[in-house]
């Protein structure tokens, strides 16, 4: 049995059937190339904060099968549309809340497009960095909820898999968390090189933190870049060492 954390080797028939797979199936393919940098462990717990449409937790359970799957996602009509996809399958659960630093509600922002809404206010730098319309649509409130609090709402002991998808807010998300970081396998997570949001860590701000408590960076990808050619954000992975 492979304990949480700890590498398992699938061994060499696993292997080739995997990259047997990973040429004829275009949907493991895709998602093989962009968690290549997950750690190859045992997941059996995913907690997908800034669920969105589900399309991380599609590409996850392309390639694992965690027996636990809590997806977060504050926004009414894309939660409904996860419950739709997920609910009924053993294991999974979809939250209608927002990560943060606090328990309670919050003004939520939802912008034109939709990806990029968020608790935190959004740089107006944005649309000419991607080249396109970010301004707010419309504020909601919606439940907030703390890390340790999900956890201990759901009898969470351990976490193999926290993605955060935040736009800015995992800084909340993280420093609220401390207490609960050590039960925490892997981390991965959207990571700005621009300030995007008010208030939002830098790459460089992140890696310290989560260092500093254990984390170690295993790999960039899925990098972002603006209309000018400047690094704007990317996927970061950290493994609990």
């Amino acid at each position: 049995m492979a304990f949480r954390g700890n590498p398992i080797d699938p061994g060499p028939l696993a292997r080739f059937t995997r990259e047997l797979r990973s040429l004829v199936d275009k949907r493991y393919r895709r998602a093989f190339r962009a968690l290549r940098n997950l750690p190859r462990i045992e997941y059996r717990t995913l907690v997908d904060a800034g669920a969105h449409r589900g399309a991380f937790t599609d590409a996850f359970l392309e390639l694992h099968r965690p027996s636990r799957v809590i997806l977060v996602e504050p926004t009414p009509e894309l939660a409904e549309r996860l419950k739709k996809q997920f609910d009924e399958r053993p294991g999974f659960l979809v939250v209608e809340a927002a990560l943060s630093d606090t328990n309670g509600e919050a003004n939520f922002e939802i912008n034109q497009s939709d990806a990029s809404s968020s608790l935190l206010k959004i740089d107006k730098r944005n649309s000419d960095w991607f080249g396109l319309d970010l301004h707010v649509a419309r504020t909601i409130g919606v439940p907030t909820l703390t890390l340790p609090r999900l956890m201990e709402m759901q009898q969470l002991h351990e976490i193999d898999l926290l993605k955060l998808d935040l736009q800015g807010a995992e800084r909340l998300v993280l420093t609220a968390a401390e207490a609960v970081l050590g039960r925490i396998a892997v981390i991965y997570s959207e990571v700005f090189f621009e300030r995007l949001y008010e208030s939002a860590w830098l790459f460089d701000e992140m890696n310290d933190y989560l260092a500093a408590r254990g984390f170690k960076l295993c790999g960039l990808s899925n990098l972002v870049h603006a209309r000018d050619g400047s690094l704007l954000q990317a996927n970061a992975t950290f493994r609990r060492m």
